[in-house]
């Protein structure tokens, strides 16, 4: 599950809505450092929100009394905002999402804001997140929250939440530069959630080469206690009256529910006082309804699993009993989880007893027999069992030379012969099923890319996969209508199968990937199967030579072929079309462009900006030239001079 959620935000940072909104929205926001004017009604308003709701609201779960003068923005551009999405806005606290357009806020801001909130709104209702929060990764300014709670406006360098994780992460990570970097955010009771247990991870949003902003998303606890509660549902997951799984973070307090506290709260708590467990550990836990960040959790197996190892141990769990525990860890970036599974060796050990004791009566009483008869039956048995036990055991580890020699013409006289055909049959079956196993990976192989028969092999039949940054390029052939009027459709049709087949050999030289071919299109792509810094200048080189093709096949054969070609590099997604005949296909804005740019004029190879940026000391390039593209506006690009 962290994976996934590291996937999405790197996904949705790199997009261009992102992106858009990033630049859009934080225009707008610095233009309100300028024009933001807050009447005395209006920061009254703001007060009584902090005072009568807020507050209230955190003072049930912090210890101390928090005070107004802590949280209350004193920034023009913070009041403004603050009062029109937050203290204006009826709906109730962290409920606040669903307001679009402030009335009262009649600013740029206002406007970009109501443009990109839907968009940002749908991201976080599909992947379940709490918050989408863009920021400034110049000042730390949080000029877009989502849920619109009280972080939202403040400064992450030296406003109220700049002491928490998240502000950390956030500063660490406008150091990057790296597209694709991300930072997990450990859980901790986020304070403008009231408290609530909260997590983030955050990526940095560039335009081109340069970042202009990062993106953080806020996931709640509860949908990993989902998973390692079983949706409170223990029993029936086959985990028993004392079993449960949870997790442990760095500081070694739990991450999520325990299973004790949410059955019997009272139970639990005198039980952790009988045991020692600190009064304020108790009195914070008492607060906040839950263990999350608070109970603390020191036995063996939590301090092995958060080391990075693995394994099954007999220890003492959190509550002082003595348990069966298998622990694990999570990790991602430079974040560590500790997997811990138990339960009461009281219970684990119960049927293993009960079954004991009925074993040795009963085996006891069996050995006096089976010994009696074995001693008859042995001078008889034994010698002919041991071949063919030799030879069972010789074909189970995959030896089919076997022949087992049996001269009796008994019942195992004929075993052995049965079992030697056996063998034989065996041979033949394994050397056929080998043979056919060769010839299906070959075909897909020549089918599909490496890395999609990977998947199929492991089971995704479909092989669809996100990739965050590959170079694609769009070839197409024009004057095939005039070749096949000189020649004929059969050595038209042969002629340009030899071309491709020798355009197929330079991609294999240059390392790109045909994905597929149709009539006069050609679509091919780098860092696909293997990670390829060069995969830009790779395709580049490609294109050349398929410059190169086209123009020694003209000399050739009498014809006049033209070529245009496009180049875009950004995140694509691949993966298999059809079901019983299929083919490998890609998608995504990154092949529209390529495709559109080969559309236009001929015999140039195009370029867009991302593919320019990288390779602009390597190549000569035309004057940048612009192209309207339906659904994709306004997309920059370059010709590559070819001389």
């Amino acid at each position: 599950m962290l994976e996934a959620i590291r996937d999405q935000v790197i996904l949705f940072s790199d997009s261009q809505a992102c992106l858009a909104g990033m630049v859009e929205l934080r225009a707008a926001y610095r233009e309100l450092k300028t024009s933001a004017k807050v009447d005395a009604n209006q920061q009254q308003a703001l007060s009584d929100f902090y005072s009568k709701t807020f507050l209230p609201g955190l003072a049930k779960v912090v210890d101390g009394t928090p005070q107004l003068a802590q949280y209350l923005p004193t920034d023009p551009v913070e009041t403004y905002l603050q009062y029109h999405y937050i203290a204006a806005n009826p709906a109730p606290y962290l409920k606040k999402q669903a307001l679009e357009s402030a009335p009262g806020d009649k600013s740029t801001y206002g406007a970009a804001h109501q443009k990109f909130h839907k968009l940002f709104s749908r991201a976080a209702t599909l992947f379940g997140f709490e918050d989408v929060m863009l920021i400034d990764s110049d000042s730390l300014e949080v000029i877009y929250s989502f849920q619109k709670s009280t972080d939202f406006a403040t400064n992450l360098e030296t406003g109220p939440y700049s002491r928490t994780n998240l502000a950390s992460a956030i500063r660490a990570l406008r150091k990057t530069r790296d597209i694709d970097d991300f930072k997990a955010v450990d859980t901790e009771n986020y304070r403008p959630n009231l408290g609530a247990p909260m997590g983030f991870v955050a990526s940095p949003i560039f335009d081109g080469n340069r970042m202009v902003g990062i993106l953080a998303l806020q996931f709640p606890i509860d949908n990993f206690n989902r998973i390692t509660t079983c949706n409170f549902n223990w029993k029936a997951e086959g985990l028993g009256d004392t079993g449960e799984c949870y997790l442990v973070g760095p500081d070694m307090t739990m991450r999520t529910r325990s299973r004790f506290m949410y059955t019997d709260p009272k139970g639990f708590l005198e039980d952790l006082r009988k045991k020692g467990v600190s009064r304020a550990v108790i009195e914070q836990i008492e607060r906040q309804g839950n263990v999350i960040n608070a109970l603390p959790v020191k036995s063996s197996s939590a301090e092995k699993a958060m080391k990075g190892e693995e394994g099954i141990d007999i220890t003492t769990d959190y509550r002082g009993e003595e348990v069966l525990s298998s622990y694990g860890h999570l990790d991602l970036n430079s974040l560590r989880w500790g997997v811990i599974a138990e339960i009461d060796t009281a219970e684990a050990f119960r049927p293993v007893r009960a079954f004991g004791r009925k074993v040795l009566v009963t085996g006891v009483g069996l050995a006096l027999l089976t010994s009696l008869l074995a001693l008859v039956a042995s001078y008889f048995m034994v010698k002919p069992l041991r071949k063919l036990t030799e030879g069972a055991r010789r074909v189970g580890t995959g030896d089919m030379e076997v022949h087992v020699n049996v001269k009796s013409k008994d019942e195992f006289g004929e075993l052995a012969k049965t079992f030697n055909h056996m063998a034989e049959n065996l041979k033949r079956k394994k050397a056929e099923l080998e043979e056919k196993g060769r010839e299906h990976l070959e075909l897909l192989l020549n089918i599909l890319p490496a890395s999609a028969v990977a998947q199929r092999m492991e089971g995704d039949t479909k092989a669809t996969k996100q990739f965050a940054d590959v170079s694609v390029i769009f070839a197409e052939f024009h004057g095939l209508e005039e070749l096949d009027g000189s020649l004929g459709g059969k050595k038209s049709l042969s002629l340009l199968s030899d071309l491709v087949a020798t355009c197929d050999e330079a991609a294999e030289k240059t390392g790109v990937e045909k994905v597929r071919t149709v009539g006069a299109s050609y679509l091919g792509v780098c860092g696909l199967s293997i990670s390829r810094p060069d995969h830009s200048a790779r395709v580049v080189q490609f294109a050349r030579e398929m410059v190169r093709i086209t123009e020694n096949f003209n000399r050739e054969n009498g014809a006049r072929l033209k070529l245009a070609i496009g180049i875009n590099s950004g995140p694509v997604v691949g993966g298999v079309v059809g079901r019983q005949k299929f083919l490998y296909d890609l998608w995504g804005d990154t092949v529209t462009i390529a495709s559109r740019l080969a559309t236009g004029q001929e015999n140039v190879i195009l370029v867009t900006r991302p593919v320019h940026d990288r390779l602009v000391d390597l190549h000569q390039f035309g004057p940048a030239r612009n192209l309207e593209i339906q659904g994709k506006g306004t997309v920059e690009f370059w010709q590559l001079e070819t001389t």
